[in-house]
């Protein structure tokens, strides 16, 4: 009997141990906003339901921004030059960061030297390699309803 008792102790112990180590640290996942994204199309929609689709420029497929894990942005804007080509847009920000306001909702906030803070509130949404930042418009003075800003992912 002392020997069906041990057993039956042995095997009690071995299947209530974890196999987790509660001393390791927990494994953090990254945000899916962490990485380059390249500028694409941006999707207006309109109070009629119609909608209007303007694709990138060559100048917009060369510009990108990189969102770090510390929390800063990283713009690299390219815009149209006098020779039918592109050029670097000089962007002096004092800083340009985001936060995870929520699941789908992120707060970028960017500072111009000598302007004022902007803040947005950005919904965003991740399928595949693309990330798509929708704006609801809510404004009687305009007939656009919603734009949709369609980014793709680089790394």
């Amino acid at each position: 009997m002392k020997k069906l008792s041990l057993l039956i102790l042995i095997a009690f112990l071995s299947f209530s141990c974890s196999s987790s180590d509660d001393n390791e640290p927990e494994e953090t996942q990254t945000d899916p906003i962490v990485a380059k994204w390249q500028f694409g199309k941006v999707i207006y929609t309109y109070d009629d339901g119609t909608q209007n689709t303007n694709e990138p420029t060559s100048c917009d497929l060369q510009s990108s921004y990189t969102f770090l894990p510390d929390n800063t942005i990283e713009l690299i804007s390219l815009v149209p030059d006098n020779n039918n080509g592109c050029e670097v847009e000089t962007v002096n920000f004092k800083y340009f960061n985001w936060s995870k306001v929520e699941d789908g909702k992120y707060r970028i906030v960017s500072k111009n030297p000598n302007e004022p803070e902007e803040v947005d509130i950005e919904n965003v949404t991740f399928e595949s390699n693309k990330m798509i930042w929708t704006e609801i418009i809510d404004n009687p003075q305009t007939n656009v309803t919603k734009i949709e800003n369609y980014f793709t992912r680089q790394n």
